[in-house]
């Protein structure tokens, strides 16, 4: 219920507790964020005006509005910088980026709507999303702030990204964020997904309006007519149901008179109750779409403001119609705009839009989304031709203002147009511009149908060729290696020859990454040269930076691991620098995977805890975010830290990476659950892995790695011939490219299969077949070692140990010694499961020759490896062992460590590694979203640890648990 009906809100004190509390939270710098949903009418503003009439807080306000059915971009953000105090004016002042949102800003300089706007794009977007997370924080440095979104169901996709982008980079700002949402809208399902999506990066605290009970509803009506109680108050509350705006409505209809059966009929009731030039007056408000100006509607209606006046003075006396503080007319709900709208004749409504472009046009400081209004206006109006120029207009307008979604609704508008308008455009150049921004606004196959166009009509080979670089750029990034390289290999023969450019530059940084990608080693050195050459010739820094990531990630497959950290680290600050949100998650993600290489797993764990918040602030969570999680988690398996990385996994599968991102995930699933002995699920995740790999084109090196998965799977599944056939197949892939230097994986399994195979299979004939199979590996085995990096790897000499040991297991020579040095060999490069392994081996090797104190030891040793990682299947094969040769696995209590179980004081309560870790924090005062942040995990993981803690210490709250870790001396 509306301000305007001058009764006091009646029951709703609980919801004014609930918000006044979230307020307190984020005074204390805890950001918060609450959700007003309810139906219609049901007082969702006039909550939120009676907590803001109620608080000492800096208000930050503006609504979403439905602009001739459309969403308008930013129309909450412009209002509450127009709308916003003294101290906001002034920052707006102080940031050109805010200031061009509002009129006379910056973004409606340029008259034609063709010229390029310095710093447009992503990276532009991405300025501006910043620049209002810094003015909140400085207006929060003052006094709390409460940035009140209203409408969210209307919300153009843009104010939604700016909202995620706040959402997941707030840390201790004093801003308390209410939105409101009209749940009974037919979009509803648009914004529900996108508020679970924002719930994962920052807890929503929903706050439900529901409809006023009897007594309720009885003590407004009473308010509403003065202190007369209603006589048929019992028929009014059954009609009304509760809803304050019906009751409203209803309190003012004569007691006798019938009451309508729906509100909708109620609201259509109360408009045809209105003088006739009262009700044209409020269909100039509708079409407008939006508060407006008396000038404006005057103009649009073709009346005088005096006219207007009077006009309107019925509307505002039946609560139909008010006027804002800021002389501005609205509707007193927008259900009444959109019974107004609903009534409009076809003539009657082209008439008013028509009014309301020349209106709008007349608007001599007018804020620069206006201009996409008149293009709407124009096109409902039937003017095409001047449609057509609003809408080059908008279209570039809304790219400088970031609304790549509105932008690219523009630009669409455009190319429909042009087909009835005769004009001078030159279409090339506008399909560019529409290329763009369907691209930037996600819609990558529309951007590629249009630059497909631009490739195929343009006579200029410069522009040729600019479009076949953002050809190849999108499939790069959607991971379609070879339709990617025939893309940059078409740009780089269209650009002149010798051309020192940005394209230049810009064309062989792609290429060589590219190239690095797909395993083509010795070409990505060379264009990545070439690149950085002209890049620093030029001062196209951007490119400089993509050169050196590409330079980086060759040289970390060459072997040469500190350089390669140095050049990425270099290409990461160059990415943060120019601000580029693509740059900067493909540094993230190659500087990562060196670091894996490296094996620098410490290193590796903090980029992936600062790189992953970094990412989600310019929304590259889900898919370069998915990737840098995947190879810090792929590192903390290999090191044995299975619990962390199986979270690292899930929380990135529940970013919902599209296409060729989700298979890594899906490949290290795979391995964590084979290590675990599920090997039903791991066959699923790497036959998920493995469809996606083939479907899209993925790079050598992706493809081998999920056959490694599989064809370790096959061998622990006692399948040791489709293993090899698997290996065969992996080997083939990689045979005379670059990946053929990290095959020695692939050639130790088929080692393996086959000794696994000479195990059970010992006739002449299966000899025969495996002398043959034997000499294929060993040539692939020198195929390898041929390779450069091959030996400069740190897991270099741990591999080759395994190869020669699985060899002589093969051939059935002695090989303890040769396992016993695998085994140690794997533990200091931190490759836990594979040091497991070797140490099962080398115990069988051990006691094939003789029970001993040494085999004995060696198996010990095994089955503590395979438990504390638990790898059930290694563990089954141990104690299998063991058996055979009756061998007690556990030694007697007199040669027991001293410190296990009895020196841990935790060991009685049984906690993960993962839960220890947590308690460490927990015991710090740590909150959840910190020890969250702190461990790399999502908040709800940690608040499950948490609950899992309590449980096994058997305490009821977190202090408690803490003064338990204190006691027992755990701290960090």
């Amino acid at each position: 219920m509306s301000d305007a009906s001058g009764a006091r809100m009646v029951g709703r004190g609980d919801h004014l507790r609930t918000l006044h509390a979230a307020l307190a939270r984020a005074t204390e710098g805890e950001p918060t964020a609450v959700l007003v949903a309810g139906e219609l009418g049901v007082g969702k503003t006039r909550l939120v005006k009676e907590f803001l009439a109620t608080v000492d807080a800096e208000v930050f306000a503006g609504a979403c509005v439905p602009v001739v059915g459309e969403p308008l971009p930013y129309a909450a953000l412009t209002q509450a910088l127009r709308g916003g105090s003294a101290l906001v004016r002034q920052e707006v002042q102080r940031s050109p980026v805010l200031a061009r949102l509002l009129p006379g800003g910056s973004a409606d300089i340029d008259e034609t709507g063709t010229g390029e706007a310095a710093g447009s794009g992503a990276a532009s977007r991405l300025r501006l999303f910043q620049a209002v997370l810094a003015l909140l924080g400085r207006l929060s440095a003052v006094r709390p702030v409460v940035h009140v979104v209203e409408d969210v169901q209307w919300a153009d996709r843009s104010t939604l990204d700016l909202l995620a982008f706040l959402a997941t980079n707030f840390t201790d700002e004093r801003v308390l964020v209410v939105l409101t949402l009209r749940t009974d809208t037919a979009d509803d399902a648009r914004v529900s997904r996108w508020l679970a999506e924002l719930g994962r990066h920052w807890p929503v605290t929903r706050l439900p309006v529901g409809r006023l009970d009897h007594a309720e509803v009885a003590e407004l009506v009473a308010q509403l007519r003065g202190g007369r109680p209603a006589e048929r108050l019992d028929a009014l509350v059954a009609r009304s149901a509760g809803n304050p705006l019906f009751v409203e409505q209803l309190a003012l209809v004569d007691d006798d008179a019938p009451l309508p059966d729906t509100l909708q009929e109620l609201l259509h009731t109360r408009v045809a109750e209105l003088p006739e030039e009262t009700r044209r007056a409020l269909g100039g408000a509708a079409v407008l779409g939006r508060p407006t100006t008396l000038p404006v509607l005057a103009r649009t209606l073709g009346v005088s403001e005096e006219g207007l006046d009077e006009a309107l003075r019925p509307a505002l006396a039946a609560h139909v119609a008010e006027l804002r503080p800021d002389l501005r007319v609205d509707f007193h709900h927008p259900a009444f705009r959109e019974v107004v709208d609903g009534e409009l004749m076809p003539r009657e409504r082209i008439r008013l839009h028509l009014g309301a472009a020349e209106a709008l046009a007349e608007i001599e400081d007018r804020a620069p989304a206006v201009v996409g209004e008149m293009a709407r206006h124009w096109h409902r109006a039937g003017d095409l031709p001047r449609a057509l120029t609003a809408s080059v207009r908008a279209g570039g307008i809304y790219v400088r203002l970031q609304a790549f979604a509105d932008a690219h609704a523009a630009y669409e508008r455009v190319l429909e147009l042009v087909e009835e308008v005769p004009n001078d455009l030159d279409l090339v150049q506008v399909r560019l511009k529409a290329a763009d921004a369907a691209n930037l606004a996600g819609e990558s196959e529309r951007a590629l149908a249009l630059l497909d166009r631009v490739r195929a009509e343009a006579t200029d080979p410069t522009t040729r060729a600019e479009a076949a670089a953002r050809i190849g750029a999108i499939h790069f990034r959607g991971g379609d290696g070879a339709a990617a390289e025939a893309a940059f290999r078409d740009a780089l023969a269209l650009l002149p020859a010798g051309e020192r450019s940005v394209r230049a530059a810009r064309v062989r940084g792609e290429m060589a990454l590219q190239a690095v990608g797909w395993s083509r080693f010795d070409e990505a050195e060379l264009l990545a040269a070439e690149a950085l050459r002209i890049a620093t010739d030029v001062g196209a820094r951007r490119e400089e930076g993509v050169a050196r990531n590409a330079q980086g990630t060759t040289a970390g497959f060459r072997g040469d691991l500190d350089r390669a950290v140095e050049l990425l680290r270099t290409a990461l600050e160059i990415a943060r620098e120019v601000q580029d949100p693509q740059d900067l998650g493909s540094a993230y993600v190659n500087l990562s995977h060196v670091l894996g290489m490296a094996g620098r797993l410490e290193e590796n764990v903090e980029l992936g805890r600062i790189g992953i918040v970094e990412l989600t602030r310019v929304g590259q969570e889900r898919q370069q975010g998915s990737l840098l999680l995947n190879n810090v988690s792929e590192q903390l398996a290999e090191a044995g830290r299975l619990e962390e990385a199986g979270e690292l996994v899930a929380d990135a599968l529940s970013r919902h990476p599209r296409g060729i991102q989700a298979a890594p995930l899906l490949r290290l699933g795979a391995e964590l659950a084979l290590i675990n002995g599920d090997l039903t699920t791991a066959w699923e995740r790497c036959e998920q892995a493995r469809l996606i790999v083939e479907s899209e084109s993925a790079p050598v090196g992706w493809v081998r790695e999920v056959i490694e998965t599989a064809a370790e799977i096959e061998l622990w599944a006692q399948r040791p011939e489709a293993a090899h056939d698997l290996v065969l197949e992996g080997l083939e892939l990689v045979a005379g490219t670059d990946d053929e230097a990290f095959a020695g994986t692939l050639v130790a399994l088929g080692l393996r299969a086959l000794a696994d195979q000479a195990a059970v299979h010992r006739d002449h004939r299966s000899r025969v077949r495996r002398a043959d199979q034997r000499e294929r590996l060993l040539d692939a085995r020198t195929a390898v070692s041929r390779h450069r990096s091959t030996g400069a790897m740190p897991q270099g000499h741990a591999q080759q140990l395994w190869l020669s040991a699985e060899l002589a297991r093969l051939d059935e020579q002695p090989a303890a010694e040769l396992w016993a040095g695998s085994a140690d060999a794997w533990t200091e490069v931190r490759r836990r499961f594979l040091s497991a392994y070797a140490r099962w081996r080398e115990a069988e090797a051990r006691l094939g020759a003789g029970v001993d104190a040494e085999a004995v030891a060696a198996l010990r040793a095994a089955h503590d490896a395979a438990r504390s990682l638990g790898a059930v299947r290694l563990v089954d094969e141990v104690e299998t062992l063991a058996r055979w040769y009756r061998i007690d696995l556990l030694p007697p209590a007199s040669q027991m460590p001293a410190g296990d179980a009895a020196g841990d004081p935790l060991a009685a309560y049984g906690l993960t590694e993962r839960e220890r870790q947590v308690l460490v924090a927990l015991a710090a005062g740590r909150s959840n979203r910190e020890i969250a942040e702190e461990l790399v995990i999502s908040s709800k993981t940690a608040s499950v640890h948490v609950s899992n803690i309590l449980r096994k210490l058997d305490v009821s709250g977190r202090q408690e648990a803490a003064r338990i870790a204190h006691r027992l001396g755990v701290t960090a």
